[in-house]
């Protein structure tokens, strides 16, 4: 132990005598190279392939080169300054800047940002970004390509929000709305129970008393000048962190860097550390109840306890790993105990972090519980927990959890050459005090610490944490607690505390019972489409078997498994069932296991037991490392042979139904979804959520006589796209669904199943919700159909992009009278003819008719002529830009693969997706509008409080 951890030593002392680098001379002379961040307070090795440097301003910056995404770029600019640092009458400023910084700058008019980024291929909102939390404001802009002149112009940009916002007063005014209508948005009683549970936990604390949102009242009333004052302050060039990751030359880059940014000059004074939080470790316990008739029953215990700072280091790892296992265990109890007895239990997890706040530590639990089940949930929880502490953990539960660490480290070895970009960005965006290592590292790290996860090591770390746990400060929040008081809850955790707690039942490893199938399937076709690369084969047995060979994602196999029949195969009425099964199937384990068994069995691998219900076919998608392929289809052909039925998955599927059921109309959003749903189809429940009384009668009996003989006779396709061997790949595919008996002839879907028709009742419809009074949701929906016609499908989804853009101009920029706007295309490919073109928005009640009047104007406008060049552009650049990589990711290719042989019409869609996409021009979009939406019937929906349903449409 102690040789080990001299050597990492010795190997950070190697870097900090590399300290302040010059970055070389063909960079600049003015750079300078720097060793990672957070590395002074760390004995890890940090990740080599990271460059951090530092420009004389003080601005930090982190450089790291990756080819996954090919093309794409990812540029991150981190200020540290959040809602921490604002005063009374600042408080919601830091996120305000936030915003203000998209309206306009020295260099950059009011309006033309957002404009400026669509134009370079960014879509707002999906590439374009920013958020304010307590501690940080970060700004992030993902590029399409890696090209010069585009980052060039992306680090302009960003540079102009660094220092360069010019907080015009009439500016300021405008984009109020927009904030207030953010903050209106997020205040729900959600929200509201957050706050609670802070005044708790962490009384005059920033967490309690600084939420980034900030208070209306300031966010009403601040001058803009008071904005500028502390973009002043706090938007320093010290205070300041540059990320960019992507497929680029690093020297270039900090070239680029250095010319934006080295001119900037922030106040220079010095501003202190924002993450400071002192807490009594002494407290008694409390308790705090939270009632509202919509919110879900849950209970948090937390208690903190005094403790010292925790950097990243060797015994922080050795810490963390064995709170992991344990919190591990005790989960894996908590679930067995709640699937085999009929308990009020929804959830529960362990929570534990140590240098909280630099000198505390926090232990606790939180429990979801049926509504007025919290008394009998407590118990279970709190029990469990401190049988931990008094008992221990057994030999192999240790070994399980062993397991899945082992493969989890192995496999992110593996995979870390493909890992994205994006992973890399948001861990160096929101790095705190940790430092950026590399997989091999961290897996060698874990087998130096392995041998101290014992049962006995694991038991004592988690006991002499949670032993503490004496005094803790307890949260109930539900919607049936009233009359239930703080001396409640509080009586309610001491007896729990006074009651025994015996040993838990010990594991008992299970080898593997599905490795025989039978005789391995005999290949009768095995053909390869050129083109495409796409090799396609046929068992004897029917079964379909599509390989597509790539790289882009190392040591990882994507696979499908299409079983024909899904929803199509249960009839309207019994469409229920095909619900209950989509719930409850996977949970009823295999014959040889129960859900709990098979999830010990499966441990340490990435084989995960999946078994959905689609629209035409039963089966699902995911992946795997390659050491793990064989047995993912040895699962998935137990699962279609030898399902378990077991009926602690009905039990476990009927638990949370009364609960789903009283909240439907609880959001704005749930009620639009439900209502918009149930106007436009009736009763058809193939798209309607059914009576809760008849998903409560469902069972695997009724199931059963339902399914028949589907599972074991119908058609069987099957795709994977990865990193495989394709021979290895076959007979795999060979000893298990081609051993399976005939299958039978794909008869094909009944075309009568395809069938649908929305209703005839257009219009208005108000839907009522149990929700604020000050947030409605509405959305305007027009019928439209399938997607047999591949350019009229991208027509119209490239016409949502363009109305969304102007709903975003009229709605947030102009009204400010909404946070965000939508508009989205969606056509069939299952059912025939069915489609259609939605625009939304959430809003205040009182603001609907300037909402609906604005609407009505942009696809007036949409609609009486062709876009001018530039909206157009606007609107298609993103999906033009998304080319650039689309053929190189596995996603894409698994579209296609999984139904080669079924849908080869599709291939061709593929082929010709982008020469297509590039044709259509903005009288093509002119005409799908007017075709549309143009005087076409539609149905407007608002979801509006209860109080306001009886109010007259129009």
């Amino acid at each position: 132990m102690g040789k080990k951890t001299a050597a990492i030593s010795l190997a950070l002392a190697c870097a900090f005598a590399c300290l302040w680098v010059p970055v070389e001379a063909s960079a600049s002379d003015k750079a300078q190279r720097t060793a990672p961040w957070n590395s002074e307070t760390s004995d890890l090795e940090a990740d080599k392939r990271i460059i951090y440097g530092v420009l004389p301003n003080g601005l930090r910056y982190a450089i790291r080169h990756n080819e996954r995404p090919e093309n794409q770029v990812l540029i991150r600019l981190a200020v540290e300054f959040g809602s921490a640092a604002e005063a009374d009458n600042e408080q919601g400023l830091a996120h305000f800047i936030e915003h203000m910084a998209f309206n306009g700058t020295t260099n950059v008019p009011e309006g033309e940002m957002v404009r400026k980024l669509e134009r370079l291929g960014l879509s707002f909102g999906a590439d374009t970004n920013a958020s304010t939390g307590y501690l940080r404001t970060q700004y992030k802009l993902d590029l399409p390509k890696s090209d010069p002149q585009l980052i060039d112009q992306a680090l302009f940009l960003l540079r102009e929000t660094a220092s360069e916002v010019l907080f015009n007063p009439e500016a300021v005014e405008r984009e109020r709305g927009v904030v207030i209508a953010e903050m209106r948005d997020r205040e729900n009683y959600n929200f509201q129970r957050a706050r609670a549970v802070n005044q708790l936990f962490y009384p005059d604390s920033y967490f309690s008393t600084r939420y980034p949102i900030g208070t209306l009242d300031v966010l009403q009333n601040a001058p803009a000048e008071r904005m500028r004052a502390l973009y002043r302050r706090w938007y320093t060039p010290d205070r300041t962190r540059l990320i960019i990751v992507g497929p680029v030359d690093p020297v270039a880059m900090e070239k680029a860097i250095l010319r934006h940014f080295a001119s900037w000059r922030g106040e220079g004074r010095q501003l202190g550390d924002l993450d400071r939080c002192g807490f009594d470790t002494q407290r008694p316990s409390g308790a705090g109840v939270f009632s509202h008739p919509e919110v879900s029953e849950a209970i948090s215990v937390e208690q903190i306890l005094a403790d010292r700072p925790r950097p990243d280091t060797f015994e922080r790892a050795l810490l963390d790993l064995r709170m992991q296992i344990a919190a591990g265990i005790i989960g894996d109890r908590i679930a067995r105990k709640s699937r085999r007895e009929d308990v009020p239990l929804l959830g529960s997890n362990i929570g534990f972090s140590a240098g909280f706040c630099d000198q505390h530590a926090r232990v606790g639990f939180a429990i979801g519980s049926k509504d007025g089940g919290w008394r009998t949930a407590l118990p279970i929880v709190e029990q469990m927990v401190r049988q931990a502490v008094d008992h221990g953990f057994g030999e192999q539960e240790i070994a399980e959890q062993i397991q899945r660490l082992d493969a989890a480290f192995a496999n992110a070895v593996r995979s870390e050459s493909t890992t994205t970009s994006g992973a890399f960005a948001n861990v160096l965006t929101n790095l705190d005090d940790d430092i950026v290592t590399a997989a091999d590292y961290r897996q060698r790290l874990w087998l130096q610490l392995r041998p101290f996860m014992g049962a006995d090591s694991v038991s004592r770390e988690f006991a002499h944490w949670f032993s503490k746990l004496e005094r803790p400060q307890i949260f109930l929040s539900g919607r049936k607690i009233d009359g239930v008081t703080e001396a409640d809850i509080l009586s309610a955790f001491t007896a729990s505390r006074n009651s025994a707690v015996t040993p838990p039942d010990l594991r008992v490893a299970k080898g593997w019972a599905y490795s025989d199938f039978g005789t391995a399937g005999v290949l009768v076709s095995d053909t390869r489409i050129s083109d495409l690369d796409i090799r396609t084969l046929r068992f004897a047995n029917g079964v379909r078997l599509n390989l597509k060979k790539t790289d882009f994602e190392k040591d990882r196999v994507r696979w499908s498994l299409r079983v024909d029949g899904g929803r199509m195969h249960f009839t309207r009425k019994d469409q229920p069932l095909a619900m209950f099964m989509q719930g409850a199937y996977v949970g009823g384990g295999l014959g040889a296991y129960d859900a709990d068994d098979l999830r010990a069995a499966l441990a340490g691998t990435t084989a995960a037991p999946i078994l959905a219900v689609g629209a035409d076919h039963f089966g699902g998608s995911s992946a795997v490392v390659r050491k793990d392929l064989e047995r993912q289809l040895q699962l998935l052909a137990a699962m279609i042979t030898d399902p378990g039925y077991r009926d602690d998955a009905v039990r476990l599927f009927r638990r949370p139904l009364a609960e789903f059921y009283s909240r439907l109309t609880a959001t704005p959003s749930s009620a639009l979804t439900q209502g918009q749903a149930r106007v436009m189809n009736g009763d058809d429940l193939r798209f309607v959520l059914p009576p809760r009384e008849q998903l409560e009668a469902a069972d695997f009996a009724a199931l059963r006589a339902v399914l028949g003989d589907v599972l074991a006779t119908a058609p069987i396709e099957i795709g994977l796209v990865g990193d495989f061997d394709e021979a290895e790949a076959i007979a795999m595919v060979a000893r298990t669904f081609g051993a399976l008996p005939m299958r039978k002839a794909g008869a094909g879907i009944n075309p009568a199943a395809r069938a649908t028709q929305y209703s005839g009742a257009f219009g208005v419809h108000i839907l009522p919700h149990r929700g604020e009074a000050n947030q409605m949701a509405w959305r305007r929906v027009w019928p439209t159909t399938d997607d047999s016609d591949q350019r009229l499908e991208q027509t119209m989804e490239l016409l949502a992009d363009i109305v969304r853009i102007r709903l975003l101009d009229e709605l947030r920029e102009k009204l400010g009278a909404t946070y965000g706007a939508g508009a989205s295309s969606d056509m069939s490919d299952i059912y025939t003819g069915r489609g259609t073109f939605s625009v939304g928005t959430n809003g205040d009640p009182k603001d609907i008719d300037a909402i609906e009047k604005a609407v009505e104007a942009v696809i007036a406008e949409i609609t009486a002529a062709p876009v001018d060049a530039d909206l157009f552009e606007r609107g298609r650049k993103p999906s033009l830009e998304s080319y650039a990589d689309w053929r190189r990711q596995n996603s894409t290719w698994m579209q296609i693969v999984d139904q080669a042989q079924t849908e080869p019409e599709r291939l061709e869609r593929f082929r010709r997706n982008e020469e297509r996409f590039r044709s259509i021009t903005a009288q093509d979009v002119w005409e799908a509008a007017k075709r549309f939406l143009a005087d076409k019937p539609s149905y407007i929906f608002r979801a509006t409080p209860e109080a306001k349903a009886a109010a007259p449409a129009g």
